[in-house]
C-alpha cells in the first residue's frame, strides 16, 4: 500500500495510465538489458557516452540499474536509471537509490510517472540530483522534498604554492587500505576500479590520523578542476585548508577546486575564501534520514 499524503493523486494518475504499458526492471546483462542499451543509444535527449558512464556505477548486486516502460508491441518507450548503494551512518546500514536519466518518448510522456511506481513503496532514501524543472512538481507529488544544494568553486594562484608542508598525500592502494577505517574501506572498494582520484592526507608527525578523499579531475574551458565529492572529515579538511590546498594543487596540477554540499558546515572550504563563487540549485529527496550529512556520493551528479 502506498503510504503517501498524496495517495489519492497517485491512485488517480495510475488509473489514467494506458493499460497496455508495463514497467520492467533492467539488470546488467539480464532480460531487457541489450534492448535498453539500444534504446539509450538511439534517443536524442542525452549523450549516450555520459549515460553509459553512470550506468557502469553498479555498487550493490541484486538491484536493477534502471526501469523501462514497454508498450503493447513490447517496444521500449521510456527509461529511468537507478544507482543503488549502501550507506553506513551511526553504525546502521541504509539503502540509497539515486534516480537519473529519466527519458520517455514524447507520445508516452504523460505516463512518465509509471517509472517511479516501483520505487515509492521501498523503505529507502531516494535522491534526484539532476531533475529537469518539469519533473520537480511530479516528484513533489510523490512526497519528495525539494531542497537546495550549493556548488562552490575556488581558484588558487599557482605562484602561491608552498614548498614545505607538514602534510603529505598518499595514493598507493595498499597503504590507503591499511590506514582507513571500515566505512571508508567499503567506499574505497566501491570506487577502486572507477577513474577517480582516491587519496589520503596524513600528518608527517602523526601518521595515525588521515583524511580520505575521492575526487574527479576534469578540464573545463582548458582549466584543470578537482571536484571533491567525498571527504571523510570535512571539519578537519576545512580547518587545514590553507595547508592542504598547496599540496593537493601541486599533486594533481589543478588551479580550481569545487564541491557540492547541502549545508555550510559540511563545506570543505572556509567561508571567507578570496576568488570563489557559489551557485545554488534544487534537488529532490524522499525519506531523508535525520541528522545525516547528505552528500553526492553514489550519484550521477559526480559525472
Amino acid at each position: 500500500m502506498i503510504k503517501s499524503k498524496n495517495k489519492d493523486f497517485i491512485d488517480k494518475i495510475k488509473d489514467r495510465a494506458t493499460r497496455s504499458l508495463k514497467v520492467e526492471e533492467v539488470y546488467l546483462n539480464g532480460k531487457f538489458y541489450f534492448e535498453t542499451m539500444n534504446y539509450l543509444q538511439k534517443q536524442k535527449y542525452l549523450k549516450f557516452s555520459s549515460i553509459n558512464k553512470v550506468l557502469e556505477n553498479n555498487f550493490i548486486s541484486g538491484y536493477p540499474l534502471g526501469y523501462i516502460i514497454t508498450n503493447e508491441s513490447k517496444t521500449i518507450v521510456g527509461f529511468m536509471g537507478t544507482i543503488y548503494s549502501k550507506r553506513n551512518f551511526n553504525n546502521q546500514e541504509y539503502i540509497y537509490c539515486n534516480i537519473h536519466t529519466w527519458i520517455v518518448d514524447e507520445a508516452y510522456r504523460i505516463n512518465s510517472f509509471l517509472l517511479l511506481t516501483p520505487l515509492i513503496n521501498q523503505k529507502i532514501t531516494l535522491t534526484a540530483f539532476t531533475p529537469v524543472t518539469s519533473l520537480v512538481g511530479l516528484l513533489e507529488k510523490f512526497d519528495f522534498q525539494t531542497i537546495k544544494i550549493k556548488h562552490k568553486i575556488v581558484y588558487l594562484f599557482n605562484f602561491l604554492i608552498s614548498k614545505n608542508s607538514d602534510y603529505s598525500i598518499e595514493k598507493d592502494s595498499a597503504i590507503i587500505k591499511k590506514k582507513i577505517n571500515q566505512i571508508d574501506f567499503k567506499i574505497y572498494e566501491n570506487y577502486y576500479k572507477l577513474p577517480y582520484e582516491k587519496f589520503i592526507i596524513t600528518n608527517k608527525t602523526d601518521s595515525s590520523k588521515y583524511i580520505f578523499v575521492i575526487a574527479s579531475r576534469v578540464k573545463k574551458k582548458g582549466l584543470n578542476v578537482l571536484n571533491l565529492f567525498y571527504i571523510s572529515n570535512n571539519a578537519e579538511f576545512k580547518k587545514n585548508w590553507d595547508k592542504f590546498k598547496f599540496i593537493i594543487s601541486k599533486e594533481f596540477n589543478v588551479n580550481f577546486f569545487s564541491q557540492y554540499f547541502f549545508d555550510d558546515i559540511y563545506s570543505a572550504f572556509p567561508d571567507n575564501i578570496f576568488l570563489s563563487k557559489t551557485k545554488e540549485k534544487y534537488v529532490c529527496i524522499k525519506n531523508i534520514l535525520p541528522n545525516i550529512n547528505l552528500d553526492i556520493l553514489y550519484s550521477d551528479l559526480i559525472e
